[in-house]
């Protein structure tokens, strides 16, 4: 196939190899061309070994996936080579030769999640492209059809927020008009719920929701929801854990002066059923410590404390 010519369709295989290299074998799964594999099976059968040593055996067809969507990569290739950035690669130049279709989409997210691609690389699923405008980098040109709408850091999104968030945001943006590609409000094209605080929009497995799925982040950390939290798990007899404690900052500890807490290094709650100790000023401190009033009543500093547990908070499990 030349490069200057759209490619003519061509059945597509999920295959499994593996790869030799350094006496060590690694599997693989992937999605080829039909022309990639009988390259792939010419260099195996001449016993094709590289420079580095390294080289490919047990190649096996696993299914038969179809034939080539060629459809939108005329419009594509135009869009690219109008972006700055791409249209500047070199090498390899940003050609038909630089698309590469996935049937599936966890085959798509496996190639978006492992970053380190060539300026230019380019990979589809359906009628959404994605073009790699940073050699060796991770911020994507979103193209549906023949729209240009998002430049996205896909990676990032996938190993930080986790493949629901990425998953969703794409169905949206499959499900979305042209118009709201165009604006960027492609995220209302699907369920959306209102936090019960303010008016914020709230878009499932996207932004984190907290408190059952009732609060925005915003909400969350301005009105000190984060703290009420942190009071209800203490209630009710559960240990916290590092996560508990992300937003707790300066102005939430205090000093108590209570009977038998004298010691205490700060307090972020206290009432009468239970004082909660978290050092004061320090903000990324791990070190809990709980009271219990053993007698008094009224006002928490006419109460009797006594300590009744002291931890450091532990990684979420």
């Amino acid at each position: 196939m030349k490069s200057n010519q759209v490619p003519a369709p061509q059945p597509m295989f999920e295959v499994t190899y593996n790869y030799n290299y350094d006496g060590k074998v690694f599997p693989y799964q992937e999605e080829m061309t039909e022309s990639q594999l009988r390259r792939m099976e010419k260099y195996i059968a001449d016993g094709g070994v590289n420079q580095f040593g390294s080289f490919y055996s047990n190649l096996v067809i696993v299914k038969e996936l179809g034939m080539t969507d060629v459809s939108n990569l005329e419009i594509w290739l135009k869009i690219g080579m109008e972006n700055p950035w791409i249209a500047e690669a070199y090498d390899p130049t940003f050609t038909y030769n630089s698309f590469s279709e996935c049937k599936s989409l966890d085959y798509l997210i496996s190639k978006l999640e492992s970053g380190n691609w060539c300026l230019g690389q380019a990979f589809y699923y359906k009628n959404m492209c994605f073009i790699q405008q940073v050699d060796s980098g991770d911020e994507w040109l979103v193209i549906r059809g023949g729209i240009k709408f998002e430049s996205w850091s896909c990676g990032r999104v996938i190993r930080e927020d986790g493949k629901e968030k990425f998953i969703n945001q794409l169905n949206r943006m499959f499900a979305a008009t042209d118009q709201q590609l165009r604006t960027l409000e492609y995220m209302d094209a699907g369920e959306i719920s209102y936090c019960e605080h303010c008016t914020n929009k709230m878009f499932p497995g996207c932004d984190k929701i907290y408190l059952r799925g009732t609060t925005c982040k915003d909400c969350y950390i301005s009105k000190k929801l984060y703290l009420q939290a942190i009071v209800d798990k203490v209630k009710s007899g559960e240990r916290l854990v590092k996560s508990d404690l992300k937003y707790l900052g300066y102005r939430d500890s205090f000093f108590g002066i209570g009977k038998g807490m004298e010691d205490n290094r700060g307090l972020i709650f206290w009432d009468t059923e239970v004082a909660i100790g978290y050092p004061y000023g320090e903000r990324d401190s791990l070190d809990i410590t709980l009271y219990k009033p053993i007698s008094g009543n009224g006002n928490p500093t006419q109460l009797q404390w006594q300590l009744v547990d002291e931890y450091k908070a532990e990684e979420d499990k």
